[in-house]
């Protein structure tokens, strides 16, 4: 990400190309766990994320962007009121495309790399007529590492000369098994909702 805001000094006498904008948001997320049994297949599990991002710009409608965030994603199982919970480090990297300004509309599509910090499942169990509180660290289950795509949308308002009001919508997909077991090939999915700020650190 370092050597991505590296570029800032290049074109700083003209408008594009130019390192255009940071942007910070936060937001929720509704995922799932496909292709493994044990989970339910609609998505039913809720996590937070947030993230911090930057944007290049080729021209007023067409920029790339790279971000670090925290997302977390996981599944509801079969067995009622049990969940599991995956936090991850995430890196998506994004073709950004603008329609209109004030407001502005934009899509977006891109890959992402993921690290697993850690893993949970929580919830109760009905045994024999006694609920118990299940709390277990499973993060040893999982792959330390995850990819796939990202598709989203959004829009943004213009607020102050140099801030933007940012709202998007934004799924993802993932291609590599995450869980370490011969039975299934369980893959992540999500999508989510985040709201935030853009800080124009070159032109509009």
């Amino acid at each position: 990400m370092f050597l991505f805001f590296a570029v800032a000094n290049t074109g700083m006498g003209q408008k594009h190309p130019q390192l255009r904008f940071v942007a910070f948001d936060a937001g929720l997320n509704m995922s799932g766990i496909r292709s493994a049994s044990e989970y339910q297949r609609q998505p039913g599990c809720f996590g937070i994320s947030a993230g911090i991002s930057g944007n290049y710009s080729f021209s007023d409608s067409r920029s790339v962007g790279v971000s670090l965030e925290f997302s977390q994603k996981g599944a509801a199982e079969y067995i009622p009121d049990i969940n599991t919970k995956l936090n991850y480090l995430s890196l998506p990297v994004f073709y950004l495309y603008n329609f209109k300004k004030d407001p502005g509309f934009f899509v977006l599509g891109g890959v992402y790399g993921s690290c697993l910090i850690s893993a949970s499942r929580r919830g109760e169990l009905l045994n024999s007529g006694q609920n118990s509180r299940i709390s277990e660290n499973i993060t040893s289950d999982f792959m330390s590492f995850d990819y796939g795509i990202l598709l989203g949308m959004g829009m943004t308002v213009r607020l102050y000369d140099d801030f933007d009001f940012t709202v998007k919508i934004r799924g993802s997909a993932g291609f590599s098994k995450i869980k370490n077991t011969d039975e299934s090939s369980p893959r992540n999915y999500n999508i989510g909702i985040s709201l935030g700020y853009i800080y124009y650190i070159g032109f509009r």
